[in-house]
């Protein structure tokens, strides 16, 4: 029997009540439009960040501002934050579907799915920050959401990726029918995180290490990309959801490119020795 995931977050990461959030999401994806030129799309996979909506809207509304289109089915897979997970492992839940504020979400599920993890895909909020956003649009998609936490080398996300691309089908994948997100937040930076390498400067230089990271995910140099993150003893939470999807949408020849970074203190204007940095990559 499949089970409906709540809206474990609404009233505390983002509006419960149903007016005031789409007008968030409405307003955030119009902005987006105003801010750069994101019509290119719809886009086939994405990297787009997962904190409270107060500081990840602008980063998760570039990916609507071109609509769904013909896309049929959304994954999501992101990293466990609560749940110890086995590494080189996706893990996901059998769902009837997602409630929101704005509606539910019908689900598909991956052939996976078990039933024990589904109290980790309940709790864990970096599968939910999106969900208000597919949920705001006219056309109906179908979602799944699963978790990836731990890679060991570059052969694993490789063969990942192959399961992945069999299981999904690889003409839906090519021809836009299916899309992959990657949810994650870039560098968490400062005492609160256990990670202070640089000095006074910290800001720009989480700002070219995070940017470096994004330029070699959006091209599809996977195992750079890994050694990267080991070298730096990264932060990023969802590097392993974020190196799954550019080795498949490396395999799917798209085209990606990094389409906004920012960090929080950018959004509440203050200068905090603890900070999270968002970065969002598009592809097509």
């Amino acid at each position: 029997m499949n089970m409906m995931r709540d809206a474990q977050y609404a009233g505390s990461w983002y509006p419960k009540d149903p007016e005031l959030l789409r007008l968030l999401v409405t307003e955030s994806i119009d902005e987006s439009k105003k801010r750069k030129t994101y019509q290119r799309g719809p886009y086939r996979f994405a990297v787009l960040p997962h904190a409270g909506l107060f500081y990840s809207s602008s980063g998760i509304a570039p990916f609507f501002t071109a609509g769904l289109g013909s896309i049929e089915r959304i994954l999501v897979i992101s990293p466990s934050h609560y749940a110890t997970l086995p590494p080189d492992t996706i893990v996901s839940a059998p769902l009837s579907g997602m409630r929101t504020p704005l509606g539910d979400i019908q689900a598909f599920n991956l052939a996976s799915a078990q039933r024990e993890w589904f109290s980790a895909i309940q709790s864990e909020h970096a599968l939910e920050m999106v969900l208000p956003y597919i949920a705001a649009q006219e056309s109906p998609v179908k979602v799944a959401l699963a978790m990836l936490s731990r890679l060991s080398e570059a052969s694993a996300i490789e063969k990942l990726a192959g399961q992945l691309i069999q299981e999904l089908g690889r003409e839906d994948l090519e021809m836009g029918r299916t899309v992959i997100i990657a949810s994650s937040d870039f560098t968490h930076y400062g005492p609160r995180f256990a990670y202070t390498p640089y000095g006074s400067r910290a800001e720009g230089r989480v700002k070219e290490d995070d940017l470096s990271l994004a330029h070699l995910l959006s091209e599809g140099r996977v195992s750079e990309a890994l050694a990267f993150c080991t070298a730096k003893r990264s932060t990023v939470c969802g590097y392993a959801a974020a190196l799954l999807v550019s080795s498949i949408a490396g395999r799917m020849q798209c085209k990606g490119w990094v389409a906004d970074y920012y960090t929080s203190s950018d959004v509440s204007s203050s200068h905090d020795a603890n900070f999270v940095a968002y970065s969002t990559i598009l592809w097509r």
